[in-house]
Formats: structure tokens, C-alpha cells, sequence
């Protein structure tokens, strides 16, 4: 079974009852993105650094629980109405008249606490979904809580038009499913 990317969507959500999404059409195949969370490191614990009966491994700490992990892609800028509410919804600023709601501190890393938010309200972070089509079904990645810094996004020309290049850090959970959330199109 092969499963391409071509003409698939990437679709960012923010974090009202019914989601706002934004479509983005992915065609550039350079999604580079983790496959699972990250998990706490397990130290071997020894009685006076001599290996016994009674040795074992410990849980070592939580704070790799929130240690955001690398996201990036790019995309094709397909139209102008499309590239402005791309903009605008990084920006934090409302969508196509749609007020965009932070994810931010909506989901459990460690299943059972709230993520923080952060200590700067003006940051917003999205949900990503990332779809790849095979014969057999789609397998569609979810993303919580992104944060796309507009400082390491990247806009160039190229023979084909305009690539816009997206770096992002993901701070919630990390999932994986047969089909989009459901929700509402600002672009509609």
C-alpha cells in the first residue's frame, strides 16, 4: 500500500465549542513532524552505585512531558484570500470575520493536568491535522496546542509561484485517526 500526500490538506483548528478550521492545501511533501509523544526518561536507581537484588528504574522527570517538539511544512500559496487568512490566523487576529480561540492549555500530555498556557497571552497556538490518502483509508495525525512563531516563518518565490514555510513547536497531544475533526470553514 502507498500512501502520497499529494493534493492532501493540512487543516489548522483554534479552540471554540465547534471548531474554526482553516484548509490549507499541502502539496509540498515536506512535512517533517513526530509520530508520538515524547515520554519520561526511566534512571536506574542502585544501592550505593552497586548493581543488586534491589536495583531498579525510577520515572525520572516530567518536564519532558512539556518540552514542545519540533513541526514544520510549507505550502504553495494557492490564492490571495487563502495566504490572508493564513496570515491572519497566525497573527492571533480574527479569520474572515471569525474570532480564532487559543488551544493553548486544552489537552494533557501527561493525562492527567491541564498543559499550562503561556506566560504571554498574545501567543496563540492551534490544533493541526495532517491527512495522508492511501487506497485503504486515510490516516490523518492530530496535532494540539502548535504554536507557529511568525519570526521562523519563511515566505520565498519559486519557479512554481510563492512558498510559505512554516516552523512550529507542539506543546499538547499527539494523535492519530481515520478522518478530520469536524467543524467550520472560515473560508466559507
Amino acid at each position: 500500500m502507498k500512501f502520497t500526500n499529494r493534493d492532501g490538506e493540512i487543516r489548522l483548528y483554534d479552540g471554540t465549542g465547534t471548531p474554526f478550521y482553516l484548509g490549507i492545501v499541502f502539496s509540498g511533501g515536506d512535512l517533517s513532524a513526530p509520530l508520538g509523544p515524547p515520554r519520561p526518561e526511566e534512571e536506574l536507581v542502585l544501592d550505593r552505585q552497586k548493581m543488586d537484588a534491589n536495583a531498579c528504574y525510577v520515572r525520572g522527570s516530567d518536564s519532558v512531558l512539556l518540552t514542545p517538539l519540533e513541526i514544520s511544512f510549507s505550502v504553495n500559496v494557492t490564492s490571495h484570500a487563502t495566504f490572508g487568512y493564513l496570515l491572519d490566523w497566525l497573527e492571533g487576529n480574527t479569520v474572515n470575520g471569525n474570532t480564532i480561540v487559543t488551544t493553548k492549555g486544552t489537552t494533557r500530555r501527561d493525562g492527567a493536568t491541564d498543559n499550562p498556557g503561556f506566560a504571554d497571552p498574545n501567543k496563540k497556538c492551534s490544533n493541526l491535522e495532517y491527512r495522508l490518502d492511501g487506497p485503504g483509508g486515510d490516516l490523518v495525525w492530530k496535532y494540539a496546542e502548535v504554536y507557529f512563531p511568525l519570526d521562523t516563518a519563511t515566505m520565498s518565490e519559486t519557479d512554481d509561484g510563492v512558498k510559505v514555510e512554516l516552523k512550529g513547536q507542539v506543546y499538547g497531544t499527539l494523535t492519530r485517526g481515520g478522518a478530520f475533526t469536524s467543524g467550520q470553514d472560515v473560508a466559507s
